[in-house]
């Protein structure tokens, strides 16, 4: 199976068509917030939920990229595919580290800055999201140990003009796009899977 996790404040519409041309693909929303205050709760709780096992592949988005690499101490994940994320706290803008405490008071403030070149159609997946939910996780990502060595082969795909999380020095495919790289380069994104995953995708079983 492909697991997708969205970013911070989106849910499964962060993967629009084509991703469900990809064999065994699903994405997922975040799991109703109760008590999670880590990325590590937050992951060991998606994985029992969506039933992630060993084997499976992930693809995260910014948020959910993060909480992949903490699947990957849990699971035996074959591979990762980052989407506008980060392994380390470090690597999200020094701005939103400084102003991260304010998510606790406005936490949509958050989203509209992370997320501004979302389109206006899709506005209402980040209207419709858990206060609760983002405040802990604005606190819970400048509190992340980062990813551990694991067998988990990692890929990054990074927009140039990502304003939340800026291109790291190693990146495996550079687009020419900003933060919600799954929606705004979908195909892009897909076909790079699609070339690098050594698990059930072929090129004969997807039609974009």
């Amino acid at each position: 199976m492909i697991h997708a996790l969205p970013g911070m404040g989106a849910d499964h519409r962060m993967y629009p068509a084509p991703w469900q041309c990809l064999p065994n693909f699903i994405a997922h929303d975040w799991v109703r917030h109760s008590v999670e205050k880590t990325l590590a709760n937050v992951a060991r709780q998606m994985a029992e939920t969506y039933n992630i096992r060993d084997g499976d592949i992930l693809v995260g988005s910014s948020l959910g990229g993060m909480v992949a690499c903490e699947i990957t101490k849990i699971r035996e994940i074959s591979e990762l595919y980052l989407i506008g994320s980060a392994t380390h706290k470090e690597e999200v803008i020094r701005l939103l580290a400084n102003l991260h405490p304010l998510g606790r008071i406005a936490p949509i403030e958050w989203i509209r800055f992370s997320a501004g070149e979302i389109p206006f159609e899709l506005a209402q997946m980040f209207a419709e999201v858990d206060p609760s939910f983002i405040r802990a996780m604005c606190a819970a990502i400048f509190e992340w140990d980062g990813v551990s060595t694991s067998q988990t082969k990692i890929f990054r795909i990074h927009g140039k003009h990502d304003l939340v999380i800026p291109a790291p020095e190693k990146v495996d495919l550079l687009l020419d796009g900003g933060h919600l790289l799954s929606m705004s380069h979908a195909p892009q994104c897909i076909d790079f899977i699609k070339a690098n995953s050594k698990g059930s995708i072929t090129q004969s079983e997807v039609k974009l």
